[in-house]
């Protein structure tokens, strides 16, 4: 959605480690939709579900970025089954192929009061 200052907002505020999933089909989404995606039912009352793990598909490092987010940041995009996102890592050390999953509490910007986890690698055992 677009507000009234041009600015792009969700209809719903979703934790990083949440998807939303339909009721009627099991379809899951992660971006806020009218409509899910599978069966074209109304997404409003959709509930969401923890995202545990997943695959990393690409990693990047942004060096450059706004005064109020953290330099280097790390960004992976991950696949979890059939929700693919992109998401800050906790660390550079991801590759493609690693498993992940969300795990603690940080701020994006230094100003914002909201936390959200970032993507780290699940130990093998």
């Amino acid at each position: 959605m677009i507000d009234s200052n041009g600015e792009i907002t969700a209809d719903r505020d979703l934790p990083a480690d949440h998807a939303f999933a339909c009721d009627d089909c099991g379809r899951r989404w992660y971006y806020d939709r009218r409509r899910c995606p599978e069966c074209g039912r109304s997404a409003a009352d959709a509930p969401t579900v923890r995202l545990e793990t997943g695959a990393v598909v690409a990693t990047t490092t942004v060096e450059t970025t706004p005064p109020d987010v953290r330099a280097p940041n790390h960004l992976a995009l991950v696949r979890f089954d059939e929700v693919q996102l992109i998401a800050q890592a906790a660390d550079a050390d991801l590759s493609p192929g690693d498993r992940v999953r969300f795990d603690g509490s940080h701020r994006l910007r230094d100003e914002c009061e909201r936390t959200d986890p970032r993507l780290v690698a699940v130990e093998e055992s």
